[in-house]
């Protein structure tokens, strides 16, 4: 298969790309090492005066792998081939624009949106959904590196810049998404059949890689086991920025009582 090609790779290949296969290790392993690396050095990465234009860099870069691989899909593929992957519905393709923006803005309100849509681009990264493609096709490389690019976009200003996440954050990420899926399940159900064959965000059926989803059945009862699922991972997502809330809630008043008291004994103290 030619390198620029976008054509499914059959399971049958000897180059089918399989989840957690040796090339997949070696990606996951390079992004556990730039996420390790941006939270080991992040005060040094904040004080350093070209950080913006690193961003910028990996920005252009992402945003050129994604624009590339629409004109390969053009090139290579049928017209509604074309039409699923250009349309930027999926949750990977919003949580990417999410990802400019942020770092074009430094928005809260878009980085409290991406942070847990962002986890949708997680999932997608931990399965390697790429239809199949391998090291020796641009789609893999592509795949990888928008989707890393997203991750490690959450990493850095959650490292770097210190964004935070509070309960209301993921009330407020939940609430946005709920009625977009709604709508999103309605329309690809209007557009499931041929040649369309819409399914945006996997809200008809599953992916065609193995992952948890192919146990939630059919219909609108795998849509709804599909919904708690993502609140749970978001509700997981959430659980160490709740956990260090509470312990820092803890230590305030003590600290401040301990504050008091000491301030009263230099008080008695000037006083004798």
């Amino acid at each position: 298969m030619p390198f620029f090609s976008y054509q499914p790779v059959p399971e049958t290949s000897p180059m089918y790309l399989q989840s957690f296969s040796a090339p997949h290790l070696v990606v996951l392993a390079v992004f556990a090492a730039a996420a390790a690396l941006i939270i080991i050095l992040r005060k040094r990465l904040a004080a350093w005066k070209c950080e913006p234009r690193l961003r910028l860099v990996a920005t252009i870069v992402a945003v050129a792998f994604e624009l590339a691989l629409h004109v390969l899909q053009y090139l290579t593929q049928s017209w509604y081939d074309f039409l699923r992957g250009v349309i930027p519905l999926e949750l990977c393709g919003i949580a990417l624009w999410l990802s400019v923006a942020l770092n074009a803005s430094k928005s809260r309100k878009v980085w409290d949106l991406l942070y847990f849509w962002g986890l949708g681009a997680g999932a997608s990264y931990v399965f390697a959904n790429t239809d199949g493609a391998n090291y020796d096709s641009f789609h893999f490389y592509q795949y990888f590196i928008v989707h890393g690019y997203i991750l490690l976009t959450m990493i850095w200003f959650g490292a770097v810049h210190g964004y935070t996440v509070r309960f209301r954050t993921l009330v407020k990420a939940v609430a946005v998404l709920f009625p977009i899926t709604i709508v999103l399940r309605l329309f690809d159900q209007a557009f499931s059949g041929e040649p369309y064959k819409f399914n945006f965000m996997f809200l008809i059926s599953p992916p065609d890689v193995r992952t948890p989803l192919d146990n939630f059945g059919h219909g609108w009862g795998y849509y709804f086991a599909f919904l708690s699922l993502g609140v749970a991972v978001f509700l997981v997502a959430w659980l160490p920025w709740g956990l260090v809330g509470a312990v820092r809630s803890r230590r305030a008043p003590s600290s401040s009582s301990g504050r008091t008291r000491q301030a009263a004994r230099e008080t008695e103290a000037e006083r004798t």
